[in-house]
């Protein structure tokens, strides 16, 4: 983040002073260069642009931003797909203007109400903006890091823009998603309204933590003394920011930088220890004493409006470092060195001893250790003790990787990407849609894979050096509602809506299609408009054997619902439609009629498809032999000396409990060694999940059984691969391949070709 307040009054008056604030994806390394590229350049082309009206020169700034990041991410592969949210603001005269892409935010805050100014680029914003999706159901979604918009992932950005008036007393936060997803804003306006700028920073980041803070902290507060009048247009001459005619500073949040290398590098937004590097604005160190530098105002110039308002933001800066200086250098109080070593020293030791036998405490002492070792951030240490603190760290680090192996190895985990994991982007080229499910066909032992885009159409994927693309779509003449897999590959079956205009209304209609491999034109069968005569309409689909089975439901009742077996070769209804009463979001089907559906408060339940029974069968809770263990948020391979070490529960209970997983999850199922298996995709927990039933054959399930049981054969996780987990569908051909189609943490949408031929350890 960084700020630029020009000294010239003219430069003032025109440009105003800006503020900025961009929170970097696309792995540590490429997020770190996107973020520094946008602070940097946006600060600079907004003061050369010739333009004095600040929306146009704002937003020519950013996309001179947005060419250089995606420029550099084509110049090196280590770094395709990096990118970065950017919130800006200009403050000129007595107003706002507020520039930003992605879901870093700005907010006004004035007396007791807070407003958020920027409009979130992000998936479940756009689910609230369409009504489908609560704020409170936003904040804790699945999906709520999947961004829309971002500087750099693409050649041109759309940018908004908004204006604010300004009054005094008035406050302005820019801040990254690490603070505003978790503070309320009444805790945003109760912290800012309280504490001068400086204090309110560290407040908000202290609060954020406190309420779990995953993620970086980014954050930048204003407050407006006084405001001045918007001027007329004028001529202006350019002016190089960092120069002698303006304040410019970088605010760095980095818990592995220190105060005292100024100007060297932008925040990388760590929570933790709040550090200040500025150029022509001293360090931390060298706060307390100054005094406020003169403006270089002509003795003939009357000191308006704009020149106080000018002393004012200089004013609040100083406040700000002097603040700060004090915080750190007199309130609070650095660790003791040698003793912080020494109980490093032990927790480590006592690790080593903990590898094999119990990893989770192995986690916990190293966690402990991690910690003490971040508390001498900052201070004071002679050249012995640096020494014994590096070699600490080295030791801990590889300590932390054993111990992550150890934990998988124990309890089954497999952490991706191994070396046999195949992960290749989608390239949809010219097509505007991305690919929400993956359904596939075998042709000759070679599975042929199709994508059911977000628009409703299905489109064949092509591989080409490891990338997949989207070709044109079937002509099925109709939106696909939904797509299953046989379980032996040879056909494709799609629910479809017709729409047809008759007299000026519009009806729809719905058919059921069986598609096989190499062809481009589907068989379809109208589905019997008795079925939807309720208002419920086809949702789901799944397949075993010879049967079809399809989910009719309604929006308006999502708790009601019927299930019809369709004849696979007919594709006519083999019996009467079986109500139930739940809300049905996946569906899987396995051999002898068993269903398995997940339902819309994460719970697994099973069914065995029978109807015209004097009494119809109920769903019965599925439960796995022994509780799963949560797979580590980290993976061995990605640890580094500045990952957070993490730490877990295993559950004590031994005996059977039930299958969980959020609603978002979907479900699978194909055949391994002749023994069918469930498949869980939960995007949640960022993992692929396989089951088998107890026993090894099919599981059975009635209205006189109390529950199924299944056993885990399987967990294959990764929160960077899986940051968004669509759907996964089992390889026919090969039995042990499953392909997912997951969006990773630099917002690429992949296919993952995942080996699930051994668990706990990359084979």
């Amino acid at each position: 983040m960084a700020y630029v307040i020009p000294k010239d009054p003219q430069v003032m008056a025109t440009k105003g002073s800006l503020f900025i604030v961009a929170d970097g994806m696309g792995g540590h390394a490429a997020g770190e260069v996107a973020s520094e590229i946008a602070v940097d350049t946006v600060s600079t082309a907004y003061y050369q642009d010739d333009s004095d009206e600040v929306p146009v020169a704002l937003v020519r700034a950013i996309k001179r931003a947005n060419a250089a990041i995606h420029q550099r991410a084509a110049e090196n592969m280590l770094r395709n797909g990096m990118g970065t949210t950017c919130v800006a603001a200009v403050l000129r005269g007595n107003m706002a203007y507020i520039a930003n892409v992605g879901d870093s935010r700005a907010y006004l805050i004035r007396g007791k109400t807070v407003k958020q100014i920027s409009q979130d680029h992000s998936w479940v914003a756009e689910q609230v903006r369409a009504g489908l999706l609560t704020e409170d159901q936003a904040r804790t979604h699945a999906q709520r890091n999947v961004i829309t918009r971002s500087l750099g992932t693409q050649p041109d950005v759309e940018i908004d823009i908004f204006t604010e008036p300004l009054q005094e007393g008035d406050s302005l936060v820019l801040c990254t998603d690490g603070l505003s997803g978790l503070i309320t804003e009444d805790e945003l306006q109760e912290i800012v309204n309280r504490f001068v700028p400086q204090e309110s920073v560290y407040h908000l980041v202290e609060r954020a933590n406190e309420n779990g803070g995953p993620d970086n902290i980014t954050a930048i507060v204003i407050r407006v003394n006084e405001v001045g009048v918007e001027p007329p247009p004028r001529q202006r001459r350019p002016v190089a920011v960092g120069g002698p005619e303006e304040d410019t500073a970088i605010l760095e949040t980095s818990l592995a930088s220190s105060a005292g290398q100024a100007g060297t590098r932008y925040g990388n937004g760590h929570s933790g220890t709040f550090s200040f590097s500025a150029r022509a604005v001293p360090t931390l160190a060298d706060a307390a004493p100054l005094a406020a530098p003169a403006l270089p105002v002509s003795k003939r110039r009357r000191r308006g409006r704009i020149f106080f308002l000018n002393v004012a933001l200089l004013t609040v800066v100083l406040l700000a470092l002097v603040v700060g200086a004090v915080y750190y250098l007199v309130l609070r109080q650095g660790p003791d060195p040698d003793q912080v070593l020494a109980q490093a020293t032990t927790l480590i030791n006592r690790a080593t001893g903990e590898l094999n036998s119990d990893p989770v405490r192995a986690l916990q002492d190293l966690a402990s250790a991690q910690q003490s070792l971040r508390s001498l951030q900052g201070v004071s240490l002679s050249d012995a003790q640096r020494t014994q603190l590096a070699s600490l760290q080295r030791s801990l680090t590889s300590h932390a990787e054993a111990a992550l192996t150890a934990y998988n190895k124990r309890f089954g985990i497999t952490s991706l990407p191994c070396s046999s994991t195949g992960v290749s982007p989608i390239n949809t080229g010219s097509i505007a849609t991305r690919a929400r499910s993956l359904a596939i066909l075998q042709q000759k032992g070679k599975a042929l894979l199709y994508a059911l885009g977000e628009d409703s159409q299905l489109y064949p994927l092509m591989q080409v050096n490891r990338q997949y693309s989207l070709q044109n779509h079937l002509d099925l003449d109709g939106k696909v509602l939904g797509v299953a897999s046989a379980n032996d590959g040879s056909q494709l079956y799609l629910l479809l809506a017709r729409t047809s205009q008759s007299q000026g209304a519009a009806s729809v209609s719905y058919e059921l299609a069986a598609l096989q491999a190499g062809q481009t034109k589907a068989k379809t069968v109208p589905i019997d408009t008795a079925l939807t005569s309720n208002g419920q309409v086809p949702s789901l689909i799944a397949a075993w054997d010879g049967d079809v089975y399809v989910v009719f439901s309604s929006k308006q009742a999502p708790n009601s619902a019927q299930i019809v077996d369709f004849d696979r070769t007919k594709l006519t209804a083999k019996q009467a439609p079986l109500p139930i009463s739940a809300n049905v979001v996946s569906i899987a089907a396995f051999p002898n009629n068993q269903l398995f559906l997940l339902l819309g408060d994460g719970s697994v339940q099973s069914l065995q498809y029978t109807s015209g029974k004097a009494q119809e069968p109920v769903p019965v809770p599925v439960q796995v032999q022994r509780p799963i263990p949560s797979a580590l948020p980290v993976s061995d391979q990605g640890f580094t000396a500045a990952t957070p070490v993490p730490t877990v529960t295993v559950p004590a209970q031994q005996g059977p409990v039930p299958l969980l997983a959020s609603n978002k999850a979907t479900l699978s199922a194909g055949l391994v060694n002749h023994i069918p298996h469930l498949y869980v995709a939960d995007s949640a927990a960022h993992r692929l999940l396989a089951f088998t039933p107890l026993g090894g054959g099919s599981a059975g399930g009635t209205s006189d059984s109390n529950s199924i049981l299944v056993q885990l054969t399987g967990q294959y996780t990764s929160p960077g691969l899986f940051a968004s987990l669509r759907s996964a569908q089992p390889d026919p051909s090969s039995g042990t391949l499953l392909y997912a189609l997951a969006q990773n943490t630099a917002s690429l949408l992949n296919v993952v070709a995942v080996d699930t031929s051994s668990s706990g350890s990359c084979a």
